[in-house]
């Protein structure tokens, strides 16, 4: 008996064969839009046939009471606005529920003529607003030239794509473009910058440090070469350029304004100024109270110090401060 062939299972949005670029795979909260300069053969490069971009949960919300907003009192479609914004149905009903508990919007539900349920009805019950918040939407997630500031970074498998030892930097910069292109977009619209600051929780200290030789060093020194007994070549005997790099993370508490941390052998003083809406923090040198800068939401918040190390390179501590929410 010839064996029965699988049928083969049809997903949406997981059409055609495995690395079909062509296919749409909005998921996880990603979109992807066709690149509009994709067929563009005066470049010397290949963009990317499709742009991938992804909404924070607060920006999600925002988009969905806006979207309420506009269709105050009329049926909306759960699973078409899921849809279009790349998650669950139920992630959906679940923002819907608390956007209900937290008294911003009123469901009613409609039945037809035979009793059966139909989609609800939503209203928007929250402060008489023509845009709430920043006044994201839809329109401006889909837009190829992201005039919004959503994420909208290389990604790779759903994830930033870039995980070499330095490229995180490039992480750390596309993330302080973000922040400066909504600072722009909510000042051409005449708003405040503080409604897009969702009372971050933590701030976030990243931090690399590395060796190097000095920029007008060209060969090692002769105390620091080595023969390999089995080939006979010279190497480098001092550890490789990468020392260290990690995360510390510390509650924003205004009732304990000051803490403190070291980082191979600087000691560190942190100050809270500015406000729960809109903190800032003064950093500075913990004994003899140098300031090295203040980081805020919307700065770029990177210090870089270049020390000397005892076998005669340089040493180089890079940090860069984020306020997040978890």
């Amino acid at each position: 008996m010839a064996e029965k062939r699988k049928r083969r299972t049809w997903r949406k949005n997981n059409q055609g064969e495995p690395g079909d670029r062509t296919v749409h795979k909005n998921k996880y909260g990603f979109i992807e839009i066709e690149n509009p300069i994709y067929y563009n053969n005066n470049l010397y490069f290949s963009p990317p046939e499709f742009l991938m971009r992804k909404p924070t949960p607060e920006e999600r919300r925002e988009i969905v009471i806006n979207y309420i907003i506009k269709h105050s009192g009329q049926k909306i479609d759960i699973a078409k606005l899921a849809q279009k914004l790349a998650v669950s149905k139920r992630t959906i009903q679940s923002l819907l529920n608390k956007l209900k508990a937290e008294g911003l919007i009123a469901i009613e539900p409609t039945f037809d003529c035979c009793g059966y349920q139909g989609h609800n009805k939503y209203s928007y019950i929250g402060p008489p607003v023509e845009r709430y918040g920043s006044g994201l939407t839809i329109g401006m997630l889909y837009d190829p030239k992201n005039r919004a500031g959503f994420r909208d970074w290389d990604w790779d498998e759903y994830s930033f794509k870039y995980k070499g030892l330095y490229d995180l930097d490039d992480l750390y910069d596309a993330k302080y473009t973000r922040r400066i292109t909504r600072a722009k977009f909510i000042k051409s619209r005449g708003g405040d910058p503080s409604c897009c600051i969702s009372k971050p929780r933590y701030i976030a200290i990243r931090y690399s440090h590395f060796i190097k030789s000095k920029p007008e060093e060209r060969q090692t020194p002769e105390e620091y070469i080595r023969i390999n007994y089995i080939t006979g070549e010279k190497y480098d005997c001092r550890p490789g350029s990468l020392s260290a790099d990690g995360t510390k993370k510390f509650k924003i508490d205004f009732n304990r304004p000051l803490f403190l941390f070291a980082l191979f052998g600087i000691p560190f003083a942190c100050e809270l100024v500015g406000s729960e809406d809109d903190p800032k923090i003064n950093i500075f040198h913990a004994k003899t109270e140098e300031e090295y800068g203040q980081f805020s939401y919307w700065g770029a918040n990177t210090l870089h110090f270049v020390l000397d190390a005892e076998d005669g390179r340089d040493e180089h501590l890079n940090i860069t401060g984020e306020f997040t929410s978890k």
